[in-house]
């Protein structure tokens, strides 16, 4: 065996960013395959009864099951709490697998069930996988850490929507959620492989009163920045996974596009090693507040092009470009002030930037799109994302923060 393979195979067996990559690289082909594939098939089956008002089924499909996995997002310290947080994660990977076994069904009940399993997995995964990072992963090298976490995911994220889609055109949805089923045993024998460790910071128990989580979050400044940044990240990408596909179907394009643009878009996290370059000489702060930016103006131009798909895809990969750099260093400021002792339940609430970043924007869509066309999402999008850059993000309750390379919250 070579030396580099050797050295790979050691850091793979050990808890450490390599792990990490490879947890979330896993998941994230488990994940990816459906991605594209969800949307299309419930727009298919609701439009068997719902004619052309499938497309507001799909989003009010997708605003409940937000509800839902927002609800089991602060049940999740409780569990963690009582039976562990690795027999929390296993439990949260058999959600995934038991939705998707019941997406192979073909039925609205079972597209119920696959969605709502899937969010379980999200919300359970994320929550661990945040608080597996903070315990393994030193502080000085979280930047390094999540830039080669997205890295590692680049691959499954990037072609997993376009082989869902494939497969979803030759053998029906079946063979996606198959699929997935199989990537998730894969990450469930990984994962016992691994054996990782319990927490070394002892946690204080949650609150029974979910509130009292909220409002200790609420009551530090820089939490509530973190969660904004994320917020405006996750409600973009909420949005690019779920109506370009109904965009372009709308328009008379082949289903298979749909999964390329989505795989391309997700194919740019292989930027992340030249993020971290550039967070390592700068800091996090600038290239956060130019991507917030870049990424909603060029969003902007692409309503501007609305009949003309070609035009507009590319746009929307531009966009996708700068909300890349959102990813690779937007959990870094959570992440580094966040106390240990209350990380579970900080985490919990952190978290829920998933389930309103598809809840409110879902629900919004629902309604506009039972009178305007789609043009009207990209709008909404538009006017959500530049409400949150830069100032309400990086101005709260009128305090300042450092912008050199070496201050404390963006380094």
């Amino acid at each position: 065996m070579s030396p580099r393979l050797a050295a790979l195979r050691k850091a793979l067996s050990v808890p450490g960013p390599a792990a990490i990559a490879a947890i979330y690289a896993l998941d994230s082909a488990g994940r990816a395959v459906t991605a594209t594939v969800l949307a299309l098939h419930a727009y298919s089956l609701y439009k068997q009864f719902a004619g052309n008002d499938a497309d507001s089924y799909v989003s009010a499909t997708y605003a409940t099951v937000a509800i839902i996995s927002f609800a089991i997002t602060f049940a999740t310290p409780l569990l963690i709490h009582r039976f562990g947080r690795n027999r929390i994660y296993a439990a949260g990977i058999g959600c995934c697998m038991i939705g998707m076994a019941a997406l192979a069904t073909d039925t609205v009940a079972g597209l119920g069930a696959g969605l709502v399993g899937r969010a379980l997995s999200g919300v359970i995964g994320s929550i661990c996988l945040i608080l597996f990072i903070v315990d393994f992963i030193p502080r000085h090298n979280l930047v390094r850490s999540e830039t080669l976490r997205l890295f590692a995911s680049c691959l499954a994220w990037g072609m997993g929507p376009v082989i869902g889609v494939r497969l979803y055109q030759h053998f029906g949805i079946i063979a996606p959620a198959l699929s997935s089923i199989c990537m998730h045993l894969l990450l469930v024998l990984y994962f016992h492989r691994l054996g990782l460790a319990q927490p070394t910071v002892e946690s204080t128990p949650p609150p029974r009163n979910p509130l009292t989580m909220i409002r200790r979050f609420a009551g530090q400044k820089r939490l509530r920045l973190s969660w904004l940044i994320v917020f405006g990240r996750s409600a973009w990408w909420s949005m690019f996974f779920t109506y370009p596909a109904l965009y372009l179907q709308d328009h008379g394009v082949d289903e298979s596009w749909a999964g390329w643009l989505v795989g391309i878009g997700n194919l740019l996290l292989g930027i992340a090693p030249l993020v971290r370059i550039v967070a390592q000489r700068l800091g996090i702060r600038m290239p956060i507040v130019g991507s917030f930016w870049l990424g909603g103006g060029i969003t902007c131009a692409a309503v501007l092009v609305y009949g003309h798909p070609l035009v507009f895809c590319l746009l929307l990969l531009a966009a996708a470009i700068f909300i890349v750099v959102l990813d690779s260093l937007g959990n870094i400021p959570f992440m580094r002030f966040a106390r240990p002792t209350e990380l579970p339940q900080m985490t919990t609430v952190f978290r829920t930037y998933v389930d309103t970043a598809e809840f409110i924007p879902s629900a919004i869509y629902a309604l506009l799109l039972t009178v305007f066309d789609f043009r009207a999402v990209f709008s909404d999008v538009i006017r959500n994302w530049l409400g949150f850059a830069p100032k309400p993000v990086f101005e709260i309750g009128g305090e300042t923060f450092d912008t050199n390379p070496g201050g404390v919250l963006f380094t």
